[in-house]
């Protein structure tokens, strides 16, 4: 693996104002429907997965901010 992809990778990245707000924002939307899908669905494995996967879909959203023109 190249150098350049790890540090890309595992690098800490201090973020700008307009990003910190973007990922805000971001969170705030995932975060209702989280709420929206809490309200919606029946407790068990599935729910539980689904709020997993959107829990997942943050993670990878943020991390796609954060690695934005790295």
């Amino acid at each position: 693996m190249m150098t350049n992809n790890i540090d890309a990778r595992f690098d800490y990245r201090t973020l700008d104002a307009e990003t910190r707000k973007r990922r805000v924002q971001m969170g705030k939307k995932i975060k209702t429907l989280a709420t929206e899908l809490d309200a919606l669905l029946a407790d068990g494995w599935e729910k539980k997965q689904a709020l997993l996967r959107l829990e997942e879909t943050m993670m990878w959203a943020n991390a796609a901010i954060a690695r934005e023109g790295k």
